[in-house]
């Protein structure tokens, strides 16, 4: 299956109201560290978030809610790269 690179949006740019609660239910910490990356492609989500200024968490999410995938990085460029392996796993099975 061919993976199409995700966009990586912030919270706060997230245009759907019902998107947004889905991704806000995810969250642990601040709302305005969120971003969300998805795909037409995918069946659920990444997402990162600041936990601490060297504590970024990543996480993937399902449609149907549950967390798929998660785990810490130092960076949110090493978390967001983190999330997108991550889907691609989920997405290769």
């Amino acid at each position: 299956m061919a993976f199409f690179s995700p966009v990586w949006r912030s919270y706060y740019d997230i245009s759907s109201n019902a998107a947004a609660a889905f991704a806000s239910s995810s969250s642990r910490f601040s709302l305005s560290t969120l971003e969300i990356a998805s795909n037409p492609c995918m069946t659920g989500f990444a997402l990162t978030e600041r936990k601490q200024p060297d504590v970024w968490r990543w996480a993937t999410i399902s449609i149907e809610g549950p967390i798929v995938d998660e785990g810490w990085e130092a960076t949110q460029a090493d978390a967001k790269r983190s999330a997108i392996d991550a889907l691609r796993r989920v997405l290769a099975r």
